[in-house]
């Protein structure tokens, strides 16, 4: 039988397959040892940040408000990203969003959070636990919750 290692490359690519006609997006990601160290943190430092943003856009209560918190998403998008992709990965992701034109960052919001998320992913299944355990994320697995009057009638 096989053995089929997982090794990293320094640089490793990953590839968004273009719509018919369109050439694949094509974004570079330095996987080294420092690399993914430093960019672990960020994105664990972003984690906590981007739910500290969604609560308050959830609770905006004027177009001000709001639109002051979508640019601060917006922003921590950019600098995580970047920090996975790099500045050219960004703006290659942009214009794939934007069909061949730099999208309005603002106005994909959603679109960003899926790559963010899609991207996280990728980088967390190229890590060591030990990496990530430095890195200060951990997974804990979330028991469901049973109802006291539940348990009590199991134990009848």
């Amino acid at each position: 039988m096989a053995t089929i290692l997982n090794i990293n490359r320094e640089v490793e690519k990953i590839i968004i397959p273009g719509e018919e006609g369109q050439e694949n997006t094509i974004l570079e990601v330095f996987t080294d040892d420092k690399s993914i160290e430093q960019t672990l943190h960020q994105v664990g430092n972003a984690m906590d940040r981007f739910a500290v943003l969604q609560s308050k856009l959830d609770k905006a209560q004027n177009e001000e408000a709001i639109k002051e918190q979508q640019d601060a998403m917006v922003r921590l998008f950019k600098r995580t990203i970047s920090a996975i992709v790099g500045t050219d990965g960004w703006n290659k992701i942009l214009e794939y969003i934007g069909d061949g034109k730099p999208a309005d960052p603002a106005n994909n919001i959603l679109n960003l959070g899926e790559i963010f998320a899609a991207l996280v992913t990728w980088l967390y299944e190229r890590c060591t636990s030990k990496q990530l355990r430095n890195a200060g994320i951990k997974f804990e697995r979330e028991m469901p919750k049973v109802k006291k009057t539940a348990r009590k009638k199991a134990h009848k």
